[in-house]
């Protein structure tokens, strides 16, 4: 009978676990600067590091940066390339570079990328402003972006 309460409880225990995970999929979060964002030259120097310059560029002008990590057996992780790349299209002041975690396993782990996809956004001043684990909607993405023109160093976005 013990091992019947302890099998319940287990299961208890597992579906609140995975509502709550299901909840959060998808979520922009915000992120608390310091203790989270690397400083700018930090993660400019991984990027580079990793063969990803055009991050790291300095003749380019400050803009919002999409950091999006998949893999190329990450199912989710296509969706979110094609919200991204979408969103690149619509707002070209936009920078977005794709890592993949097993080129990539130090800049992933330095930036706690602990699922797939996860997307980062930063502002123009290269620091972390969102995090989202799972697939975000691109509604959510956009609007995450467009206030990080208004209050950056950013050029403000052209439709097309």
């Amino acid at each position: 009978m013990t091992g019947m309460w302890v099998l319940l409880a287990a299961f208890a225990v597992a579906a609140v676990t995975g509502l709550v995970l299901r909840r959060r999929s998808g979520t922009v979060r915000v992120v608390d600067f310091p203790r989270v964002a690397p400083e700018s030259e930090h993660l400019t120097a991984h990027l580079l590091e990793a063969g990803l310059a055009d991050a790291g560029k300095t003749d380019l002008p400050p803009a919002p940066l999409i950091l999006h990590f998949s893999a190329s057996w990450c199912g989710p992780c296509v969706a979110v390339r094609e919200l991204v790349d979408k969103l690149a299209d619509e707002l070209p002041s936009v920078r977005h570079i794709e890592v993949d975690v097993a080129e990539h396993p130090q800049l992933s782990s330095e930036l706690r990328v602990l699922s797939l996809p996860t997307v980062l956004v930063y502002d123009a001043d290269m620091r972390q402003r969102f995090r989202v684990a799972g697939t975000p909607s691109a509604a959510d993405l956009r609007a995450v972006l467009l206030p990080l023109f208004d209050g950056g160093n950013a050029t403000a976005p052209t439709s097309g």
